[in-house]
């Protein structure tokens, strides 16, 4: 069984080689602390953890504008958890990066701040194929579900993926958003 640390690195490794002048976030390097998305655009100093909806794995920036956020799933997720990060990241509205340096904080509430998400989980292993073949299934489900066009949907675009087919995933992602 992967390590979570190595499996995060094993995902950071996908996402450096497909941006590789982008800026990529990741907690733990670099100086990166946390990365915490909010749901209201302006924060009340004091008052923000009452608008924390989540702390993604990574966040990739070309330059001020947000390109992609990941949610590295290093356990084996139930459902509910691996769905979760989509409708999170619809309703992100502000995105604050922690860093030994100081805080970097960006606005995602204008027409342009639309982002792609890609959540990735481990492999699921021969004998699960019903697992696998559930993935995705769950990234048909959620495209016919979810709204993505809404005004109110700051996500362009999701791909749920094992950890196998990251790279090949991620490709496809960016290849039908950029």
């Amino acid at each position: 069984m992967v390590k979570d640390e190595e499996f995060i690195n094993q995902v950071y490794g996908a996402v450096s080689k497909a941006f590789k002048t982008e800026t990529i976030y990741l907690k733990g390097k670099d100086g990166v602390g946390r990365i915490v998305l909010f749901d209201e655009p302006e924060l009340i100093p004091g008052e923000m953890n009452r608008y924390k909806i989540s702390n993604p794995t990574m966040a990739v920036f070309d330059g001020e504008k947000l390109v992609m956020v990941v949610e590295a799933i290093p356990k084996k997720p139930t459902p509910k958890k691996l769905v979760g990060p989509i409708p999170v990241c619809m309703i992100a509205r502000n995105m604050i990066i922690n860093k030994k340096d100081g805080q970097k904080e960006y606005e995602l509430n204008s027409k342009d701040s639309k982002f792609l998400l890609l959540i990735v989980v481990p492999d699921q292993g021969e004998e699960n194929g019903q697992r696998s073949e559930r993935i995705l299934d769950l990234n048909d489900k959620f495209r016919g579900v979810m709204d993505l066009d809404s005004e109110y949907s700051n996500l362009k675009d999701f791909a749920i993926c094992e950890i196998e087919d990251v790279e090949q995933v991620l490709d496809k992602l960016l290849k039908d958003n950029l």
